[in-house]
């Protein structure tokens, strides 16, 4: 078994449950964790025996630029729909974080960040 990480893609949306968050927008981060075998990708060195991360980072900059969520909860779960639909069958389980660091909320904090993960078997 095998893992494929993306780590801190940054996207500019306009996510948010205020109104000035969907008005102004702001960054959100997202790491998507993908397990797999990738023994044969190894042997073969075929892009074809394994999951393309160029394709995973532009299913997952085109899902954040082109649709807009209140929670990001919603935004992972999407995240994680595109990924079973398109590499579902390759894959044993994804796990996706995202961070939003503009958050209109009182207190002194780096980002809140979520953790979704989902099986494929």
């Amino acid at each position: 078994m095998g893992k494929i990480r993306i780590n801190n893609m940054k996207f500019y949306t306009k996510n948010g449950v205020l109104p000035e968050e969907r008005i102004l927008g702001q960054q959100l981060e997202v790491d998507i964790e993908l397990r797999l075998p990738l023994d044969q990708a190894g042997k073969t060195d075929d892009v074809n025996d394994t999951v393309s991360y160029a394709e995973v980072n532009d299913q997952i900059a085109k899902r954040l630029t082109t649709h807009s969520y209140n929670l990001i909860e919603a935004v992972a779960s999407a995240i994680l729909d595109d990924i079973e639909t398109e590499h579902g069958k390759k894959l044993e389980s994804a796990l996706v974080r995202v961070r939003k660091y503009s958050v209109p909320m009182p207190g002194v904090f780096d980002n809140i960040e979520i953790e979704m993960e989902r099986d494929f078997v």
